[in-house]
């Protein structure tokens, strides 16, 4: 069995802003105002966390 490790990591929303080419305040935005819109996401806590095989999965699918 072949596990990818991006899978597994999961970074802040700065770095899936830079990932993505949009701003911090742009994804922040996109979660709030048009959360059907916006790249998955989960919470650790209060802090907000995106996963890198979503986001690439997210942006391929716009």
């Amino acid at each position: 069995m072949h596990i990818d490790t991006n899978d597994m990591i999961a970074v802040d929303t700065r770095t899936a802003a830079t990932f993505l080419g949009v701003s911090k305040s742009h994804l922040e935005k996109l979660r709030i105002d048009d959360p059907e819109n916006s790249p998955p996401y989960f919470r650790v806590g209060k802090c907000v966390r995106y996963s890198l095989a979503r986001l690439k999965e997210w942006s391929h699918a716009g």
